[in-house]
Parts: structure tokens; sequence; C-alpha cells
């Protein structure tokens, strides 16, 4: 009987920490790609192209190349949908274009790995909408006092609960 009352009091708090928990914390990464490894280009450039969704190249694009949320530099695309940055050093850096991210790593061309493309390529896609909320608008789910925050919360609330069941078992 004793082992019951643990039970249902384990699942009680489970249930309460799962009910907390927001479905974007399940939801895994929010990236559209994964890390890409592209070669620079004499002069340190990147170079790459922009294309529609339907595989139209994209003229007049603005491109930003950002790393740790600053930006460092911009190019727009010509009338064949193409671009090039110069002056880039090597890195990880966040290719922007419509809002749409995209996490890049940039090799000099002698250190760059085989599987390295020459030129980058990058494909127009529409704002996702998740839940109502539009763009990077999450709050911080990961951060480790909000974490131990809905911890102690949810152990408060299951505590609560499992002291008033064993009051009204008595």
């Amino acid at each position: 009987m004793k082992l019951l009352g643990h039970v249902r009091r384990f699942l009680i708090v489970g249930a309460t920490l799962g009910l907390m928990m927001p479905q974007v914390t399940f939801a895994g990464e929010r990236t559209n790609s994964p890390i890409r490894d592209v070669a620079l280009q004499q002069g340190s450039s990147l170079r790459g192209e922009v294309l529609s969704m339907q595989g139209q190249r994209s003229a007049g694009k603005t491109i930003s190349l950002a790393t740790n949320g600053e930006v460092v530099a911009k190019a727009v695309t010509g009338a064949d949908g193409k671009f090039v940055v110069s002056g880039v050093t090597p890195g990880v850096y966040s290719v922007v274009v419509d809002n749409t991210p995209s996490t890049v790593r940039l090799w000099s061309g002698a250190a760059a790995p085989p599987s390295a493309t020459p030129e980058l390529l990058l494909v127009e896609q529409e704002p996702q909408v998740v839940r109502g909320m539009h763009g990077d608008h999450f709050p911080q789910w990961d951060h480790p006092l909000l974490v131990s925050g809905l911890l102690v919360t949810a152990g408060l609330i299951g505590g609560i609960i499992g002291y008033n069941i064993k009051d009204d078992a008595s």
C-alpha cells in the first residue's frame, strides 16, 4: 500500500512537470539545415547564389554574414542571383537571406576538407509560424535558472498534491 502511494506521487509529479514543459522543448533543433562547409575563394571571398523555392534565380536579395550575433558583412545578389562577400576570415558564420538563417563553416582554400563546396547555394524559404509565433521569438527554455525554477515549482506542486491525497486517504 505504501509503494502504491509512492508510485502515485511520482506519477503526479511527472505529470505536473510534463504539463509545465512547453512543446518547443521536445521539438529538437530549429535549424533549417546542418552546418555546411564552404571553401573561400581567392581574396578570402565567399561566393554563392540565391534561388527561389521554384528554382529561379533571386535578384536583389540582401545576404548578411554574422558571427556571434554581430553582422560582419553584407552583399546583394545580382541579376543572376549570385553574390560575393570579400575579405572574410575562416570560421563559423550565420548567413541570413530573407530572415532565413543558415549556418556555414568557412575554410581557407588550403585547409578546406574535401567535402567543402566552392560556392554557397541558398534557397529562399517562407517564414515558419510555430504555435502562433513568428521567427525566433521563443523564450530561452534551456536557461539553467528557468529549468531549475520549473523543477522546483513542479516538485512543490507535486508535493502539495501528494500531501493532500495523503490527508484524504486518512
